[in-house]
């Protein structure tokens, strides 16, 4: 009874009680989230490595003090070509900090790894690539485009490397003729960013007027081939008014010359194959262009042959004049076709006229019925007129206002009124009234 009574009195009391899987969930959020735990380096020694069916992959970094748990899961670790983890081995793993929940634990989430040894170097190239990424150093508008048939090739790398002899060779196989002018110069160590930056200038000179370049070296290690991501280098490329091709050799990472190159291969042997084109080819080219012109010609010659016979035979060509009978003979026959319906036309018309030739004297009976009309209306007018009235021997008497006087009532004595005639007016003063008649 006592233990429901305090459960009661927790449940009751209105605290935030967290159950672990909030507990871990916050964590894992606020762990997650927090940017100086995300997109860090970690160094140290591999141990309690597990390769998972899945293809993930488990394993414990340690130092001298301390051990920490990590995920290295399939899509991350995919790009991880030509590196095998093994145990002992001393790595940099880039990632961040999380929460296996079910557990309460924090792992190690790895994106990406990297030799101990190599990890600095690598930061600081992956920095200088977001720099002159941002310059707009690797743009594709800075691109310029491989000449199709260059005829000096300029080549910078180590005079007594592999390189050289795979360009040459490929380069004698492909076209005898080409010239092929080497730039020598140190490809890797003390003083090859110097030399190379020195050799690729060299070429640009345009008294050796080379078409194309090819600057690069045969393969190494991530060491050896460090000289083509120091920034001297890589502006050297991007820099070239010459067409320039990368050509060097790696297995994994792409050298930061590849992006200021106008082009790149991944050996010398591919460089060449990539400016350099196969002779045999381009005459099988021109043989196969030759004879498509030399059929077009022979059909164009062919179809002007058949026209030319085609005129001559025609009988125009022999009497030029017979090219006029057939519109002549169009022109008579439209000439006669106007004159024919010409006739009709005028046929036509005049039986309309002669429908309506009566109307003349319809006019002049109309018009004297009109007339006779009008007169009687006239007369029948002049009967009702008060000038009709005036002609027999009348009068109109007004008053000075020009009211008609009808009655003797409607006058004054000595009052002025106004006497209309027919012809004339008069004014007369009124000395007496009289009402009877």
């Amino acid at each position: 009874m006592d233990n429901l009574a305090r459960v009661d009195t927790v449940q009751n009391s209105g605290m935030d009680v967290w159950s672990v899987s909030r507990l871990n969930q916050t964590i894992s959020n606020v762990l997650q989230s927090e940017s100086l735990l995300q997109g860090i380096w970690l160094e140290g020694e591999i141990y309690n490595l597990t390769y998972h069916n899945s293809g993930h992959i488990y394993f414990s970094l340690k130092d001298d003090r301390c051990n920490v748990s990590c995920t290295f899961f399939r899509g991350a670790n995919q790009k991880l070509k030509g590196l095998k983890l093994q145990v002992g081995m001393q790595i940099m793993a880039l990632g961040g900090v999380s929460v296996y929940q079910p557990r309460g634990t924090y792992q190690f989430n790895v994106q990406r790894v990297t030799l101990a040894g190599e990890g600095e170097l690598r930061i600081r190239i992956e920095q200088l690539k977001k720099k002159l990424h941002a310059e707009g150093l690797f743009d594709p508008e800075r691109k310029k485009d491989i000449p199709f048939l260059p005829l000096t090739i300029g080549v910078a790398t180590a005079s007594t490397g592999a390189a050289i002899q795979d360009i040459i060779r490929v380069a004698r196989s492909r076209f005898p003729g080409v010239n092929i002018l080497l730039a020598p110069c140190v490809v890797q160590g003390e003083g090859a960013v110097k030399s190379i930056c020195n050799a690729i200038e060299a070429l640009n000179s345009p008294e050796l007027d080379v078409d194309v370049i090819i600057a690069g070296r045969g393969g190494g290690s991530f060491e050896d081939l460090m000289a083509f991501n120091e920034e001297a280098v890589v502006r050297a490329y991007a820099n070239s008014s010459v067409p320039i091709v990368s050509a060097v050799g790696h297995e994994i990472d792409s050298p930061l010359t590849d992006l200021a190159a106008d082009a790149y291969a991944p050996t010398p042997s591919a460089a060449a194959e990539r400016v350099i084109p196969v002779r045999d080819e381009l005459e099988q080219t021109l043989d196969d262009a030759d004879y498509r012109m030399a059929s077009a010609l022979n059909q164009r010659l062919r179809n002007v042959r058949e026209r030319i016979h085609r005129v001559a035979s025609a009988g125009v060509y022999q009497n030029p004049l017979a090219i006029l009978k057939h519109p002549l003979q169009r022109l008579d026959w439209t000439a006669r076709e106007i004159h024919s319906k010409m006739q009709a036309i005028h046929v036509q018309s005049s039986r309309e006229l002669d429908r309506f030739s009566h109307l003349p004297m319809l006019f002049g009976r109309e018009l004297d019925r009109n007339s006779r009309a009008y007169s009687l209306l006239a007369e029948r007018l002049d009967n009702y007129s008060p000038l009709g009235t005036l002609q027999r021997g009348y009068s109109v008497v007004r008053s000075e206002t020009g009211t008609v006087i009808r009655s003797s009532s409607e006058l004054k004595v000595d009052q002025e009124v106004e006497l209309l005639f027919a012809t004339g007016k008069a004014r007369a003063r009124i000395t007496d009234l009289r009402q009877e008649w």
